[in-house]
């Protein structure tokens, strides 16, 4: 069994995007972090992590850019 402790900090970095900008849906966010050549159906859970970790990265960056 995989380990349930990996679900909520992949739904916190997914929150945190989601609410920065709330126009998106979930599949936007989810394929803007892997790429449009990524099925997300075969991406392990650690590597939507670390891709999500980078999106957000990214994201706050143009939050900061706007102010």
């Amino acid at each position: 069994m995989r380990d349930p402790n990996r679900i909520e900090p992949i739904l916190a970095i997914i929150r945190e995007i989601w609410y920065m900008y709330p126009d998106l849906r979930l599949t936007q966010i989810i394929m803007n972090a892997l790429g449009m050549a990524s099925d997300p159906y075969y991406i392990e859970d650690k590597k939507l992590k670390k891709d999500l970790n980078a999106l957000l990265k990214i994201y706050k960056k143009e939050v900061e850019g706007k102010h």
